[in-house]
């Protein structure tokens, strides 16, 4: 690295992105395999460098930008590898890059560069001899880090990052009480989700937002009840707190759940294959076979294939432990295939630059989901939805749903696929009832037409629809939870309105 290439990358904190990249040299550049869109390596957010070698003819270095509408833009900088005429290397490359990023126009239009990577702290340092709020979720944080998965920490802790540090942390805790509780409502309602690498959006009126807004963000508010619930526990177990009062207003708030509604039908997965690339076509297809998540199918191993049966081992991921999933003969022989020649400890799904699956599926995924014109809200996990769904509809009982997916019971089954269960439910009883009166067996041929128009309405519910399942509210039937009388306030609205 050239004295004021360290500079620049020194400067903008990039000194060890820019010397991991793997195509620095001309041998490393001739070992990347052709390919449309290019090699890319990310040397902040929203920044990278790439190599675009699309054939023997055609090699250059490019760079893009992450504009805040969430799309790249993209430069060539120069040739790259050219055997017969004159070509820039990798330093020369990153300079030219790093000064179309700061070029007005492209400064201007993209989001903020920041450098690459992970948050791995709480973004306040809470200090004094007064126990704040603050220093409870600092306190709570070290306990989850040894306690939890590295990805429920991680969430736990932009959740606090986004929605507690600046309003929260600094109130004593032994003052915390439910009028706070009631404004983390408000600001949880009004203020929209943070995606990637988007700025913040400003906040949005609770009348403005959609039933379907508010569940999700009710959600988002039990999450955080939830953090605080633990880390105030911890505190008093601690000896922080002198009474309960802090923790014990801390309810969660009752969620009328939404079935889902997002699945495909086996046309809409072949032209979702179809739009695949080879590596990414067999991680969709061990979703649709499996109904894995994708760090399931990441961490799966060669060894986990055909070990105890029919099927695969899914080794403990999230909060779930190891399971064994059933495959249906054409799943295993597809499984089979992809561990040919592979030794027991290596991963069964690579991506196309030979590294195991982790989150660099996300924009390939969305890709194909435009080209095969499916809804653009579809996401990876919707191959779960679609496999439980299908498996419901085509008669699988809920217990044995909730096996194959991992579920500790049939209770979030029920409740996310169970509109499906009574479709088959009606249709059972239609298939096993033994006829019962010859007379009115007789009265079927003459009232056909008005048998099928209540069939019609039966099934009315219309599962295939893409649309949100109409429900004006979003408070239960049933209250299950006990939440506090000021934030009951803050999400229920008249007329279904939130």
């Amino acid at each position: 690295m050239t004295g004021h290439l360290r500079r620049v990358a020194e400067e903008l904190g990039t000194v060890n992105t820019v010397k991991s990249c793997r195509f620095q040299s001309e041998a490393e550049i001739l070992g990347l395999p052709f390919r449309e869109y290019p090699h890319w390596h990310a040397l902040l957010r929203g920044r990278h460098i790439g190599v675009h070698r699309q054939d023997g003819r055609i090699c250059n270095w490019v760079a893009r930008t992450l504009k805040a509408d969430g799309n790249y833009k993209q430069k060539c900088l120069g040739p790259a590898l050219n055997l017969n005429k004159p070509h820039i290397g990798f330093d020369v490359a990153i300079e030219r890059a790093f000064e179309w990023f700061e070029t007005g126009q492209i400064k201007s239009l993209s989001t903020a560069a920041r450098p690459k990577g992970r948050v791995t702290e709480l973004a306040v340092c809470p200090i004094g001899q007064v126990y704040t709020v603050g220093h409870a979720l600092r306190d709570y944080l070290i306990w989850t880090k040894m306690a939890r998965s590295a990805g429920g920490h991680y969430n736990n802790l932009t959740l606090m990052n986004y929605h507690l540090v600046a309003s929260f942390s600094s109130i004593p805790i032994e003052d915390f009480n439910g009028h706070d509780l009631q404004r983390l409502a408000v600001q949880v309602l009004e203020t929209p989700p943070k995606r990637g690498f988007e700025e913040p959006l400003p906040r949005v009126s609770i009348d403005d937002l959609h039933t379907d807004e508010v569940r999700r963000r009710k959600r988002t508010f039990n999450s955080l009840v939830t953090i605080l619930r633990m880390a105030f526990q911890y505190a008093w177990e601690n000896g922080h707190l002198q009474n309960e009062r802090s923790w014990k207003c801390l309810h969660r708030i009752s969620v009328n759940h939404s079935p889902r509604t997002i699945f495909l039908t086996r046309e809409e997965c072949v032209r979702l294959l179809e739009a695949c690339a080879p590596s990414l076509r067999d991680l969709v297809l061990a979703g649709l076979y499996t109904g894995c998540r994708v760090g399931e199918l990441g961490n799966l191993r060669v060894g986990d294939v055909a070990d105890k049966g029919f099927g695969i081992i899914v080794r403990a991921f999230k909060n779930s432990p190891s399971r064994f999933v059933f495959l249906p003969a054409e799943g295993m022989a597809f499984f089979l295939r992809c561990i040919e020649g592979k030794g027991p400890a290596d991963h069964v799904f690579h991506s196309s630059k030979g590294k195991p699956w982790r989150r660099q599926h996300t924009l390939h995924f969305r890709t194909a989901v435009a080209v095969a014109q499916l809804p653009k809200e579809f996401v990876f996990h919707g191959l779960r939805h679609t496999y439980a769904s299908d498996l419901i509809r085509n008669g699988a009982s809920l217990d044995t749903a909730a096996k194959q997916l991992g579920h500790a019971n049939t209770l979030t089954v029920m409740k996310t696929y169970g509109h499906f269960a009574e479709q088959v439910r009606e249709q059972q009883v239609a298939d096993c009832f033994s006829p019962l009166s010859a007379e009115n067996q007789s009265l079927v041929a003459n009232a056909s037409a008005q048998l099928n128009a209540l069939h019609q309405l039966s099934s009315a519910t219309n599962w295939r629809d893409y649309g949100l399942v109409e429900n004006n509210t979003t408070l239960p039937k049933t209250v299950v939870a006990r939440p506090h009388s000021l934030v009951l306030k803050v999400f229920s609205r008249p007329n279904g309105r939130h």
